[in-house]
C-alpha cells in the first residue's frame, strides 16, 4: 500500500525522548520509498552521467526568488530585485527592516553561481569536472548560471541530458522533479549545496 501525504509533519506526539525522536526519524527515513517511475528516470540520469565520467559533483543552487526576498539577497539593483522586495514588504504586512549587505556578510545569503564555480576552482577542480546542478528555475535565468557555465564546460541539468518527452511525466510536479535532482545528488562523487 501507499499514502500519499502533501505534508511529513504529522506527528502523534511532539514531544518525546531523544531516544525516541531518533527511532521515530529512523523510521519515517526506511519508509520513504520513492515511486519506481521516479527511481527509473534518477537512475537513467545517473547513469547518463556516468557515461560522460565516473565521477561527478552535483550542486544545488539555492537561489530562487522567494528565498533571495526574504533575506535580502541582492547583488544588483535591478528592477525585478527591487519588486521582489516590495513583494516581501507586502506579505510581511510592514516595513522592511533588512540591510542586504550585511546579512550578506554574515553569510546569511546564498552564494552566487559565479561564487560557487570560483569557489569550486580554489578546491582544485579544473574545468574539465562534469558538474550537475540540480535546481529549478534559477532566479535571473541562463544570465546568472552563465558564470559558472564559464568556469565548467561541462554542465550539465537534467534537462540538458533527458529529453522534454522523458521529463513531462513529472514536470508539472517539483516534488518529482526535486526527486530526480536529489536522486543525482545522492550518487555523485560530492554533493554541494550553496
Amino acid at each position: 500500500q501507499v499514502v500519499q501525504l502533501t505534508k511529513f509533519d504529522y506527528r502523534l506526539a511532539n514531544r518525546l525522548n531523544s531516544d525516541l525522536q531518533k527511532l521515530r526519524c529512523r523510521v519515517t527515513y526506511y519508509a520513504l520509498k520513492f515511486t519506481d517511475p521516479i527511481l527509473e528516470m534518477g537512475k537513467r540520469l545517473v547513469q547518463r552521467m556516468r557515461m560522460k565520467s565516473k565521477h561527478y559533483i552535483a550542486l544545488h543552487l539555492r537561489i530562487r526568488i522567494p528565498q533571495r526576498n526574504w533575506n535580502g539577497s541582492h547583488h544588483r539593483g535591478e528592477r525585478s530585485q527591487r519588486k521582489g522586495k516590495n513583494w516581501v514588504q507586502y506579505e510581511r504586512g510592514g516595513k522592511l527592516y533588512i540591510n542586504p549587505d550585511k546579512e550578506r556578510r554574515h553569510g546569511k545569503c546564498p552564494l552566487t553561481p559565479e561564487e560557487v564555480g570560483l569557489m569550486l576552482r580554489t578546491l582544485g577542480y579544473g574545468n574539465d569536472v562534469n558538474i550537475y546542478v540540480a535546481s529549478g528555475d534559477v532566479y535571473g535565468g541562463e544570465e546568472t548560471l552563465a558564470p559558472l557555465r564559464a568556469l565548467f564546460l561541462n554542465f550539465y541539468t537534467k534537462d540538458t541530458i533527458a529529453s522534454k518527452e522523458e521529463l513531462e511525466p513529472f514536470s508539472s510536479f517539483s516534488s518529482r522533479m526535486a526527486a530526480l535532482d536529489f536522486i543525482v545528488c545522492l550518487i555523485a562523487q560530492h554533493c554541494h549545496v550553496c
